[in-house]
C-alpha cells in the first residue's frame, strides 16, 4: 500500500521546550509534561503520558485533540533500576491509519525521548509482522531469540521470490538447513539465532530501499526488535530532524 505524504502540518513555525517532571512511581524516573501541537486538520493535540491504571506499573504516551478523542496511544513500562523500556503497543485509532497522519511516527519520537532522557539502554517490542518496517523505519532491528520466532523469519525470508532477493533467500535456506541439522544442540541454535538476526536486518535494510517493502516482501508472523540508545546516538541526526519537522524544541 503506498503512503501518502504527510497531512501533519504544524501551524506555528515557533519550536516548543518539552519539560520533564518526576514519575508517580516515588523515584528518579521522569515524565514529559503534556506537550501542545497545532495540527492544520485537527486543531490542537495534546500529547501526554501517565500511569496506565493496568496493575503493572506501565505508562501509556496518548495523543487526544482539545475534546479529549483519541488519536493513537503507546503503552511502555521501564525498569526502576536499569531505567531499560519495553514497548507492548503502539496503536492508532482505524479512522486515521493509512492518512498520511503520521501519529505513529509522532507516538515514537515521545518514547525515543523518555528512552533517552532516562538513559535506558534499550526500548524492546514484540511486532507484528505488518509493523516490522515501520519500526525499522525508526532503527529498531531484529532481536530474535525464541527458535520459533526465528524460524517463522527464516520462512519469510526463503520464499521471497524477487530476483535481487536470490542470495538473502538463499542464506536463510541454509540458515533453515543448519537449523534442521542442529536440532539436539542448543548452544547451535542460538547462535542460528544469531545468524538470524544478521540476516533479518540486511534484508529489511534492502527491502526498505523499494515501495511498498510491507507488502513485497512481507513477514508473516512478527518478530522481537529492539531499539538501543546506541542505535539512538548514532541516528541522532535523523532522530534531531523528526523533532524540527514537529517544531519540538528536543535534541539527541
Amino acid at each position: 500500500m503506498k503512503i501518502p505524504q504527510t497531512k501533519f502540518v504544524i501551524k506555528s513555525p515557533e519550536l516548543k521546550k518539552v519539560e520533564w517532571k518526576n514519575c508517580d512511581f516515588n523515584d528518579e524516573r521522569k515524565m514529559f509534561d503534556t506537550f501542545s501541537l497545532q495540527h492544520n486538520i485537527f486543531g490542537n493535540l495534546n500529547v501526554s503520558i501517565r500511569k496506565y491504571e493496568d496493575g503493572f506499573n506501565r505508562w501509556i504516551i496518548e495523543i487526544k485533540n482539545s475534546l479529549n478523542k483519541l488519536f493513537g496511544q503507546e503503552i511502555l513500562s521501564m525498569e526502576k533500576e536499569t531505567k531499560n523500556m519495553i514497548g507492548y503497543n503502539i496503536v492508532v485509532e482505524p479512522e486515521y491509519r493509512y492518512q498520511g497522519h503520521r501519529f505513529g511516527e509522532l507516538l515514537r519520537l515521545f518514547s525515543v525521548m523518555e528512552m533517552n532522557e532516562n538513559k535506558a539502554k534499550q526500548l524492546k517490542i514484540f511486532s507484528k509482522g505488518s509493523a516490522v518496517y515501520f519500526h525499522s523505519k525508526y532503527k529498531f532491528v531484529p532481536c530474535n531469540i525464541k527458535f520459533f520466532d526465528r524460524d517463522m523469519a527464516l520462512e519469510a525470508m526463503s520464499k521471497d521470490s524477487t530476483e535481487n532477493f536470490a542470495d538473502l533467500k538463499q542464506r536463510a535456506k541454509e540458515i533453515f538447513d543448519a537449523v534442521l541439522k542442529n536440532k539436539s544442540d542448543s548452544e547451535k541454535q542460538r547462535e542460528l539465532c544469531r545468524q538470524t538476526n544478521t540476516l533479518t536486518k540486511e534484508y529489511i535494510k534492502r527491502a526498505l530501499q523499494e515501495p511498498d517493502a510491507s507488502s513485497k516482501h512481507a513477514f508473516d508472523y512478527g518478530m522481537d526488535m529492539v531499539l538501543t540508545r546506541e542505535e539512538i546516538l548514532k541516528n541522532k541526526d535523523f532522530f534531531n530532524n523528526l523533532f524540527k519537522k514537529y517544531n519540538i524544541d528536543y535534541s539527541i
